[in-house]
């Protein structure tokens, strides 16, 4: 990933391994791994994370938003924001 999508994953990428995977620093989080599928993030955690994103990137995230195909993947959710 390129430009703005890079720096999304990245800081998308950053916040999920500090605010979930902070006792697993080894664990592989590649941009297509699915994220609820893999237990990285429980059903609480999408909501923390659409939080993030709304408050990082001044975006609104309607329910219907909320989606695997937008909020899946680390790579989905930089295609999304």
């Amino acid at each position: 990933m390129s430009g703005l999508n890079g720096n999304v994953a990245s800081t998308v990428t950053d916040w999920v391994r500090a605010t979930f995977l902070y006792a697993r620093p080894d664990f592989d989080l590649s941009p297509d791994l699915p994220l609820l599928e893999r237990g990285v993030v429980d059903s609480t955690g999408v909501v923390e994370l659409v939080e993030f994103l709304q408050d990082e990137f001044k975006i609104t995230v309607g329910d219907d938003d909320i989606t695997e195909d937008n909020v899946g993947t680390i790579g989905a959710i930089a295609e999304f924001v």
